[in-house]
């Protein structure tokens, strides 16, 4: 298998890792386990970080994609995958910034107040927006990995 292939199935695995990293979080602060959801989002974080690292090194040593071979659809699926991945980066963000005021409130234990977090609802706001995105993210990485592997015949 091409090195390039399954550099881009091992950053889809990242993603799918991602998601459930996302979807475990959720279901914790649905429960009231704010300690468990941070840790969740944590390493969702982690994982964009790591993406991004192991990008910069495969661009490095594998180069970047022969796009010649690239449709005008195939184009349209990767910006949509790219605008998918800038949402959630853009959503994720404002949903850590939103958390800065969080630990006065919530103290060494992560227990939830009685009333509700300053910022609160703007947190959760931004973390839906960017969970969608990553969902998005990652059913428009299908598609880009579907083309890559069509143009090689595989």
């Amino acid at each position: 298998m091409d090195p390039k292939l399954l550099y881009w199935c091992g950053a889809l695995a990242n993603l799918a890792v991602l998601l459930a990293c996302v979807a475990l979080g959720v279901a914790r602060v649905r429960r009231g386990d704010v300690a468990g959801h941070r840790r969740m989002m944590l390493v969702a974080a982690a994982l964009v970080a790591l993406f991004f690292v192991s990008y910069g090194l495969k661009v490095a040593l594998l180069g970047r994609e022969d796009r010649s071979l690239w449709t005008a659809f195939d184009f349209a699926v990767l910006y949509l995958h790219e605008l998918c991945i800038t949402v959630m980066l853009v959503g994720g963000g404002v949903a850590v910034w939103r958390t800065r005021r969080f630990r006065a409130h919530l103290g060494p234990s992560f227990e939830l107040p009685a009333e509700p977090l300053p910022g609160g609802s703007a947190h959760r706001l931004a973390g839906r927006v960017a969970a969608i995105g990553a969902a998005l993210a990652f059913t428009t990485a299908l598609g880009v990995l579907a083309g890559m592997f069509a143009r090689v015949g595989v």
